[in-house]
C-alpha cells in the first residue's frame, strides 16, 4: 500500500472497486425500506384470507365481533421475558382496541406454569387472563417452536404471519397496525369482488 503525502494510504485499482461496491451495497440498503413500504401493504393484504373450518373451530369461543380485532397469543413460561412483558404488550394492544386472548402453551406442564406464575418474572402477569388453549386448536399451534407467538383476526379473517417473541411497545404496535389495515384493506377489496 502506498502512503500520500498527508500519511494516509492511498487505495489501488481493486481497492477502490471493493470501496464502490460497498458503498452501492450501502447505500442500496439504506434506501430499500422506502421502497419496499410501498409493496408491502399490498403483499400484506393478499396474505389475508378467510379461517379454515379448523381455525374457524379453534377460535370459535374467541370473540369473533367483526368490527374488532383480536389478538391471540400462545405464551411459554419457557421464554424467558414472556410473563415479565406479556402485561405490558397486553395493554398496548387493549389500548389500541385490540380484545387479547392469552393461551397457555400446552407443552408446558400444569405445575411448570404454577411455579412460573408464583415466580417474581410473573407478578405483572394476570394468571386469570392466560386460559387454557382450546383442545380443537391444538393441530394447529403443534408446528409453533417460538413463543410468545401472536395471530391477529378480524372478525372470520386471519392475518396468517405470525408476530413473534416479545417486543420495545413502538414494535408491537407497528406490528398490530400492520395487521390491522391488511386485515381492513383485504376485507374491502374482498366485499368489492
Amino acid at each position: 500500500m502506498r502512503e500520500s503525502a498527508w500519511g494516509f494510504f492511498m487505495p489501488t485499482g481493486p481497492m477502490l472497486r471493493s470501496l464502490r461496491l460497498l458503498c452501492v451495497f450501502f447505500l442500496s440498503i439504506c434506501a430499500w425500506p422506502a421502497n419496499a413500504q410501498d409493496g408491502l401493504p399490498e403483499v400484506s393484504w393478499r396474505a389475508v384470507r378467510a379461517m379454515t373450518a379448523e381455525e374457524h373451530a379453534c377460535f370459535v369461543g374467541t370473540p369473533t365481533d367483526a368490527s374488532k380485532p383480536v389478538v391471540v397469543i400462545l405464551l411459554s413460561p419457557r421464554m424467558v421475558n414472556s410473563l415479565l412483558e406479556w402485561a405490558r404488550m397486553r395493554q398496548t394492544a387493549e389500548a389500541l382496541g385490540y380484545r387479547v386472548q392469552s393461551w397457555k402453551d400446552p407443552r408446558v406442564p400444569e405445575a411448570e406454569w404454577r411455579a412460573a406464575l408464583a415466580s417474581p418474572a410473573a407478578r405483572t402477569t394476570d394468571p386469570d387472563a392466560l386460559l387454557a388453549m382450546p383442545a380443537q386448536c391444538d393441530s394447529l399451534w403443534r408446528g409453533m417452536n417460538h413463543s410468545p407467538m401472536s395471530l391477529v383476526l378480524l372478525g372470520s379473517h386471519l392475518h396468517p404471519w405470525p408476530v413473534w417473541g416479545v417486543m420495545p411497545e413502538e414494535a408491537w404496535s407497528e406490528a398490530l397496525r400492520f395487521r390491522l389495515l391488511a386485515l381492513r384493506r383485504a376485507l374491502v377489496r374482498s366485499s368489492f369482488q
